[in-house]
């Protein structure tokens, strides 16, 4: 695998990314009971953005540095809330940027005490980070892995609630089909999951077939995000990203249209836009 998350961390597709899962696991959290979130692709878990890598790219400059550099308060909880967390998580006397949290540092600092978490990494010196970086924790499981293969041993989750993220590096053309794939088979042995299914939106026709082939599927409920900075069509780079999310918490698509704007204004005011929409209904 030639990808490495610390050249986007913190881009605006990350940034996205981390304020819908914000946005689903305190929605779950609106009950009781425990829930289980698995990451089918965890990374490393935190990222150093002053690092070369990260610097060479430049990318969190338009995603994450402009949250943290913003004076005005966000009127979005989920945004606030995820501010909050990278500008804690460095520490106290230090830069946020130094100690970025991915989506596994993410679900730590909101989880509930009996809320369990399934980290899968498939590469060993990221899964040696992430073990690093996570530390011993109860309830908190991390597994060296094919992600997709992986998931399917913990589905349905005894807690029977829960969230399943799968955020592949899409770098081979059959990585759409993977995740459908896994999609299918998860979901044929946990229908009421749910499931969130970030992919890159380019000129490129992958993202529009696998939405044609999750309309295909058979599965209901399916809610598509469109987050975009620039025109689709645009030659350069990744304009936009999707999450399709399957069997949303109730009045989640409500709140993603409250929010998505507001992140919107905030990174990439003027250019591209948001789109909350469902792909298939009940």
């Amino acid at each position: 695998m030639n990808y490495r998350h610390a050249f986007h961390a913190g881009n605006f597709a990350d940034v996205c990314k981390h304020v819908v899962l914000i946005a689903l696991l305190e929605h779950l959290k609106r009950k009781d009971k425990p829930f289980l979130y698995l990451d089918t692709h965890a990374g490393a878990g935190r990222y150093d953005l002053s690092r070369s890598a990260s610097q060479r790219s430049g990318e969190y400059r338009d995603g994450i540095a402009r949250l943290l550099e913003r004076r005005a308060p966000f009127a979005s909880e989920e945004i606030a809330a995820y501010v909050d967390i990278v500008r804690r998580s460095a520490g106290p006397d230090r830069s946020p940027i130094t100690a970025y949290p991915g989506s596994p540092l993410i679900a730590l600092a909101l989880r509930r005490r009996d809320d369990r978490i399934v980290l899968i990494e498939a590469q060993s010196t990221t899964v040696a980070s992430l073990r690093e970086h996570v530390g011993r924790q109860p309830r908190v499981a991390i597994v060296e892995g094919d992600g997709y293969r992986e998931l399917l041993a913990y589905v349905p989750p005894i807690e029977r609630r829960g969230l399943v993220l799968i955020d592949p590096p899409y770098e081979s053309d059959t990585e759409f089909d993977r995740v459908l794939e896994a999609l299918r088979a998860a979901h044929g042995r946990w229908p009421s999951g749910v499931y969130a299914i970030w992919y890159p939106l380019t000129s490129r026709a992958g993202a529009e077939a696998f939405r044609r082939s999750l309309v295909d599927s058979g599965i209901r409920r399916i809610l598509v995000i469109g987050f975009s900075v620039r025109p689709l069509d645009s030659p350069l780079g990744m304009p936009g990203c999707g999450i399709a999310i399957v069997n949303p918490p109730w009045q989640l698509d409500e709140r993603l249209r409250q929010v998505l704007p507001e992140l919107h204004d905030a990174l990439a005011p003027g250019e591209g836009g948001t789109d909350v929409r469902w792909l298939v209904p009940e």
